[in-house]
């Protein structure tokens, strides 16, 4: 019960906050886990003898192709001690799955049979009472439409732990599609990394600084969502049925951007800087603003006020805003001298198709799993290709524009 008390805690404590901010996107904040441990909580209270057994599928993620009408294998793993039939009932998020629904059965304890033995039957259906457990039951899980469903089990009554008790399936138009959106992402990832190796003498100090923060959040960001497993649970939590977007590229474009500035700020310590090339106090303060924010974050994540999933995107949105700071400079310097001599317009090219590959990606990804809302679940990535995209043709108007006046610059 007191497990209950928490969750419901935690819950009226995001209700709190959803009355609050007034948005509609507080709803999509509520803890599902938590949800779902309350309902486990109150079903128990019910039961007097609590719960005496477990349920757990072998995995927790599949992926399914819909135009073949693909099906997967999966193991209801029961464990423990019955001691009144239970009906199990499966369960979907949505309730209109994009899997064919799966028989509902009963199960009582051992008078008599073999063991080891599963059946199911539907809903209307009489179990005979010689199913004991442990019990191992192999269900089929076919595709119906592309799309994500969660599929999820129920005890009545509620003596069996289903809490770990659901699988994630995403059914998938093409898997080609993903191949694709791979070689999109690896592109742009090699391009825009590629794009941080031609360095001339002359850079502001105050960018490498910047790119240093931005980077090493922005990594931190793409290895939590990747490469940790309660990150990503927390994200499944908040996002049952939406595509994570991080994927292998993205880890290896941050990280290796992230090592080629911090190689820029070694050099910028021992290598000789013209008289006045500092870092500017406006910068240290965005520097010394972005990681108090960041300390407080993991302060209230420490206390569970907010998840540690809201620690890595706020580490992502700072990123995200400190991305512009590198190209308004650039475009005021344009502006005021008339010119882009100098600048160098490969470069801005391979920056421009970078941008534009990594939105598509995301885009492939979305429409492979009639998703599209997910691409706004990692803003970060998809605010960075929409913001370079913008720049990248301020750039290009800018150069094509001071050309018509002096043709030279063409060159």
């Amino acid at each position: 019960m007191a497990a209950g008390c928490w969750a419901l805690a935690r819950i009226l404590g995001f209700v709190a906050a959803m009355l609050t901010s007034g948005s509609a996107e507080a709803f999509s904040k509520i803890p599902l886990t938590e949800l779902q441990h309350l309902s486990n909580a109150l079903q128990t209270t019910d039961s007097p003898g609590n719960t005496t057994a477990t349920a757990t599928f072998n995995t927790h993620d599949i992926t399914l192709v819909a135009k073949n009408h693909e099906n997967a294998t999966v193991t209801l793993f029961l464990s423990g001690d019955l001691e009144a039939c239970v009906n199990f009932t499966f369960t979907y998020d949505p309730n209109d799955p994009t899997i064919e629904p799966l028989d509902d059965f009963t199960l009582c304890p051992h008078d008599g049979g073999s063991e080891g033995e599963a059946r199911s039957w539907r809903e209307d259906a009489v179990a005979p009472s010689q199913n004991p457990l442990p019990q191992n039951l192999s269900l089929e899980v076919v595709s119906r439409r592309v799309g994500k469903t969660v599929l999820g089990v129920k005890a009545d009554p509620a003596v069996v732990d289903v809490t770990d008790a659901f699988v994630r399936v995403a059914v998938i138009h093409d898997p080609v599609l993903n191949v694709i959106s791979d070689v999109f992402g690896w592109t742009y990832s090699i391009i825009w990394d590629i794009s941080f190796l031609p360095q001339r003498g002359g850079f502001q100090l105050d960018n490498v600084t910047l790119n240093i923060l931005a980077y090493l959040c922005y990594s931190l960001f793409n290895v939590a969502f990747f490469a940790v497993p309660y990150i990503q649970n927390q994200f499944h939590a908040r996002y049952p049925r939406q595509v994570n977007h991080v994927r292998p590229n993205d880890v290896f474009f941050a990280t290796y951007a992230l090592f080629i500035e911090v190689v820029l700020g070694i050099q910028c310590c021992i290598y000789y800087r013209e008289p006045g090339q500092v870092v500017s106090k406006t910068c240290w303060v965005l520097v010394a603003g972005s990681l108090l924010s960041i300390v407080v974050a993991c302060v209230l994540a420490a206390e569970n006020i907010i998840w540690w999933l809201d620690v890595f995107y706020l580490m992502s949105y700072l990123k995200l805003g400190i991305t512009p700071l590198k190209y308004i400079p650039q475009l005021y310097v344009n502006y005021r001298h008339k010119s882009t001599a100098g600048f160098s317009m490969v470069g801005l090219l391979m920056d421009f198709t970078g941008g534009v590959l990594s939105l598509a990606q995301m885009f492939m990804l979305s429409a492979n799993n009639d998703d599209w809302i997910s691409v706004f679940n990692n803003f970060s990535k998809f605010g960075l290709g929409v913001i370079t995209i913008i720049f990248d043709l301020m750039f290009f108007f800018q150069h094509y524009y001071f050309h018509l006046r002096k043709p030279s610059l063409l060159l």
